[in-house]
Formats: C-alpha cells, sequence, structure tokens
C-alpha cells in the first residue's frame, strides 16, 4: 500500500531550507482554481518559501516581493497552513493520544503522548461547543 501522505519537503529542500513553486504549476493550480481567486493577482502568489538564519520564514511572491514571518509569528503560520489540509490534525486526534496517554502505564512515554497532544491543540481552532 502506498504512502497516504507525501512529504512536504524533500531531504534537500529541507537541507537548503528552500523551497520553489515550478512557475507552470503556480499558473496551472491559479487557472484551475479560477473561480475561487476572483480577483486575485497571480503574481502574488508564493513561489518561495525558505528559512532564514535568525528563523524567519521567507515567503516571496512571483513578483519578487518580499515577506520575512519572524519566529513568533511562525506558530500562527503553521495553525493556519495546517487547517483543513489531508495531512493536518484534528480535535479528535489529540483526544487520541489523551486517551492513549491514559492507557499507558509506562509514565515516560505518556508524558511524551500528553506532550504531543497539546502541542498538536494549540495550532487547532477552538474545540465546536
Amino acid at each position: 500500500m502506498p504512502d497516504r501522505y507525501v512529504p512536504a519537503l524533500t531531504p534537500e529542500q529541507w537541507e537548503a531550507r528552500d523551497y520553489r513553486q515550478a512557475a507552470r504549476e503556480l499558473d496551472r493550480w491559479a487557472q484551475d482554481d479560477a473561480a475561487h481567486a476572483g480577483d486575485d493577482d497571480s503574481t502574488e502568489y508564493v513561489a518561495k518559501l525558505g528559512l532564514n538564519a535568525a528563523g524567519s520564514v521567507i515567503a516571496m511572491s512571483r513578483a519578487h516581493d518580499r515577506v520575512l514571518v519572524p519566529p513568533p509569528a511562525r506558530p500562527v503560520l503553521a495553525a493556519f497552513a495546517l487547517d483543513g489540509q489531508p495531512f493536518g490534525f484534528t480535535h479528535a486526534d489529540v483526544a487520541a493520544l489523551r486517551r492513549a496517554a491514559e492507557s499507558i502505564s509506562d509514565e515516560p512515554t505518556s508524558r511524551a503522548l500528553r506532550d504531543l497532544g497539546e502541542r498538536l491543540r494549540v495550532l487547532l481552532p477552538p474545540a465546536p461547543a
């Protein structure tokens, strides 16, 4: 059975901390999504993402406008980026980790699962009432 999820970056992209989307792929996406794009200017789409030495995320558009997302804003960027994505996670995933943590007698493993659940929880929108 093939993997359900494809890694976001190749090992080389992780090492370079740099991702560049091919212009033709970006154009194809913009054209396919034209019904939802409305008045968007296709040169405003992110064509490059990276990390600088200070830990800021670098986002660059096709028009070469550069924006830095400093480390304090990276959790927000991560939360927005994961929201609604098939490779993201849900409150049900957090609850499953909590149940697993409660069912394990090994305290270090239980603590690690609780901590993982908490790290995931803070990246999710508020739970439905």
